[in-house]
């Protein structure tokens, strides 16, 4: 019996159900799309395949042999292999990027007692090409950026010789032709008789390069077949429970105050300066490609980067050499890499609520934990964020409701300007619905927004100014109403920004501003 059978897996943490008799069936050389909105299994079911969890109940077999995984690296033996969303999280930062690619062949020398480097260079010389990467085998993983971490992370599982593959949000870091690129990949290891589990809310991927689709919604499977015959429309359907309608761009209106400008900053990995401004109540859009400098450019706005220039908030001057200088200043930063960066992972939903509010809950050196415990409840019933204990462990979230306290964490702070770094990255539908709803709201309340991203249609549904970079630099403004999705990416791809009109854009328009 070919192909992997995950028969009547049930699941619960504690008096939470969490997958109810799940089936799932996975044939080979397949990519099988596994959907659903955040909460509803996903990640636990993979968990269990990769062996990181055990089911309550149910059983797994693959090609014909039942198994019983204790370990992540028994369901490696088994053939699984796993690229993570957070790549972060399975790489070794300090170790150069063969040696992370080689890492399982260095554990295992204690059984081998010879290692050829020069051998393990070239294979892993032989799986970056594979995976369209070309850079120094030598360099060492913290000095990689995040698309490179992915490709070599997926390199990494290919050198395990893998059978059955999961990849968890795998296009996210990557570029138009990097996702391409990974396509090509998975095409050619399809022939070979590989299999593929795709999870992706990017669901023109999934009707792309997948061949068949299971949904789950509360721990169940409420559809399973042929891609083929979904649409998009019906896709979202089964995962939402109802039909979902295209939310209408709402008319906004602001104050011409400019309450946050920026003059000759300098983002030093890339390079380039850049001035910016943002009135009070408006949402900035920076729209770029993966590579376009747009976290560079978002790290060195909060200081998080050495870097020089003058920040005007509501008028007055500063100059930051640290992000503590910054949020006092009152500057957020919700990061892109959020678990990485936004979150105190192994501390529980009050603790990351409140983190920021500290000098407002102690009285003395002790926390006042009533009040604390208030706040807290009051942000979670505000955000919609569930599970709805205070108590809960922050690292037991769905993606989207660890974005939600990522960015509640500061919204009683009374901050001015808030930046947004690809912040609906790995989220479903509704939930980035609740973040575009939070954003709406800081900016009805007279804040200053600032939206980084490679999604240029969430810009287009949210934004009010939308400015182009590329290559580190912001080369085109535009008001959100006056642009079209072609004509960002044709700017951001690099066409002629410097006086040529753009093939998409109609030539009595006029309202394209230079910045």
């Amino acid at each position: 019996m070919n192909g992997l059978f995950m028969e009547n897996i049930y699941k619960s943490f504690g008096d939470v159900n969490v997958l109810n008799g799940v089936n799932f069936h996975v044939q080979k050389g397949e990519v099988h799309a596994l959907l659903g909105m955040n909460g509803a299994g996903k990640s636990t079911l993979m968990k269990i395949l990769a062996g990181d969890l055990s089911p309550n109940e149910g059983t797994i077999t693959i090609d014909g042999i039942e198994y019983q995984f204790s370990s992540p690296s028994d369901a490696k033996k088994a053939g699984i292999g796993l690229v993570v969303q957070e790549v972060d999280t399975a790489l070794f930062p300090s170790l150069t990027v063969y040696e992370n690619i080689a890492a399982d062949d260095i554990v295992e020398t204690k059984r081998r007692p010879f290692l050829s480097w020069k051998q393990q260079k070239q294979r892993s010389e032989e799986l970056l090409r594979q995976v369209g990467l070309s850079i120094p085998l030598n360099k060492l993983i913290h000095e990689c950026t995040l698309h490179e971490k992915q490709l070599i992370l997926l390199a990494k599982v290919l050198s395990s010789s893998a059978r059955y593959i999961i990849l968890d949000e795998p296009t996210a870091p990557l570029s138009e032709t990097e996702t391409k690129r990974l396509f090509d990949i998975m095409k050619q290891l399809k022939s070979q008789g590989v299999s593929f589990i795709y999870i992706s809310h990017k669901l023109k991927e999934v009707k792309e390069i997948c061949d068949r689709v299971t949904i789950l919604r509360d721990g169940t499977v409420v559809h399973r077949g042929d891609v083929s015959q979904l649409s998009i429309e019906d896709m979202i359907r089964h995962m939402v429970g109802r039909s979902y309608e295209t939310r209408k761009k709402e008319t906004r209106t602001y104050s011409d105050q400019v309450i946050f400008e920026v003059k000759h900053l300098l983002i030093p990995k890339t390079n380039t300066t850049v001035n910016l401004q943002i009135r009070q109540g408006e949402i900035v859009g920076i729209a770029g490609l993966v590579g376009a400098g747009k976290t560079e450019l978002a790290e060195s706005l909060f200081a998080h980067t050495k870097t020089t220039g003058e920040w005007f908030i509501r008028g007055k001057r500063y100059t930051f050499s640290s992000p503590k200088e910054a949020i006092e200043a009152g500057i957020c930063f919700i990061p892109e890499e959020r678990r990485k960066q936004g979150l105190f992972m192994s501390e529980t939903v009050r603790t990351n609520l409140t983190v920021r509010l500290l000098s407002s809950l102690t009285k003395g050196q002790w926390v006042i934990k009533r009040k604390e415990a208030e706040v807290a409840q009051q942000l979670i019933e505000t955000l919609h964020i569930r599970p709805s204990s205070p108590h809960a462990l922050v690292k037991q979230l769905s993606g989207g409701n660890q974005q939600k306290v990522v960015i509640g964490k500061w919204l009683q702070t009374n901050s001015d300007v808030f930046i947004f770094d690809e912040p609906t990255k790995g989220i479903d539908v509704n939930a980035k619905a609740e973040v575009f709803s939070i954003i709406r709201s800081l900016a009805d309340k007279g804040k200053a927004i600032l939206y980084l991203t490679s999604e240029f249609q969430e810009l287009l549904d949210i934004a009010d100014t939308i400015y182009v970079m590329v290559d580190g630099q912001l080369v085109k403004r535009f008001l959100a109403k006056e642009v079209t999705y072609e004509q960002l990416i044709y700017y951001s791809s690099g066409g002629d920004f410097h006086g040529t009109t753009s093939p998409f854009i109609n030539k009595e328009e006029t309202n394209v501003i230079s910045s």
